[in-house]
């Protein structure tokens, strides 16, 4: 009930708001570190960085806590998507509030009634976009394999998860390497006349108040120091993690994708 009356009180101009913040997108794909980005840029005061309101149908997944459900509004989303982005998302907020965006994943929004949500965000001339890729795409397979297995996508607590070793397939592995490729040179394309910053996870994971500085920087927000509120979940190297890793890395040998297997 505070959160609806405060939308109100914006609404109606009674408290001081604005409209005129900084737009921005997260864009990636699964386990390339989307989430530690998301919840630094959340940690800022003058930020809000909602989740993936796009990967699911049945339920949004604003993964905010300041943020209202009804089915109203689900059904709003369905039905229209830029409506949705324009009134639910980009609305009006509190003065202070320098930049507002969400996480959107390359498969996302690609069919049904959601596919106008790509020709929405590319029209948004002033759309800053974030790309976080993770240089390692075998580290993306394998952490994606081991949070289907274990079903834990987040570590909120920074207590130490049980090791996993996962045998992968090389089929698997080289459509994946090859499909995340193809995803993040056609989004580079895609957005190349936004403003883009391109992030990796793993500078990001190494120096994450150096890389913070940068993105508040590219989004033009006074720099603030945040610190994360989900922690890494495995220590594994890969070959402790990949039950067939001599295998895999002989296998590879000679690719273009050889260089994954080198942890040093």
């Amino acid at each position: 009930m505070r959160l609806q009356m405060q939308n109100l009180a914006l609404n109606l101009g009674i408290k001081k708001s604005r409209a005129d913040y900084g737009r921005f997108i997260i864009l990636g794909r699964s386990r390339v570190g989307s989430n530690l980005l998301r919840s630094l840029l959340n940690a800022h005061s003058q930020i809000e960085a909602y989740g993936e309101i796009f990967r699911n149908r049945e339920a949004m997944d604003w993964d905010h806590l300041n943020v209202l459900q009804s089915e109203k509004m689900r059904q709003m989303v369905l039905r229209d998507p830029a409506a949705f982005l324009d009134e639910k998302v980009f609305r009006k907020y509190p003065g202070e509030t320098a930049a507002v965006g969400f996480k959107i994943f390359y498969y996302h929004a690609r069919e049904g009634s959601w596919e106008p949500v790509w020709p929405y965000l590319l029209a948004q001339k002033e759309l800053r976009v974030i790309h976080i890729k993770r240089r390692n795409i075998l580290k993306t397979h394998l952490s994606r394999k081991r949070a289907e297995i274990t079903d834990s996508w987040v570590n909120t607590t920074g207590a130490p998860e049980k090791p996993v070793s996962v045998i992968l397939d090389y089929e698997e592995c080289l459509a994946d390497f090859e499909r995340t490729r193809a995803w993040e040179e056609a989004a580079d394309a895609q957005f190349a006349n936004h403003l883009l910053l391109q992030l990796a996870y793993e500078d990001l994971a190494h120096d994450y108040e150096g890389e913070m500085r940068r993105v508040f920087d590219f989004l033009d927000v006074a720099y603030e120091a945040v610190r994360p509120s989900i922690h890494k979940q495995s220590r594994q190297t890969l070959a402790e993690a990949i039950t067939n890793y001599d295998e895999l890395k002989q296998q590879f040998a000679g690719t273009p994708w050889a260089e994954f297997f080198n942890e040093t």
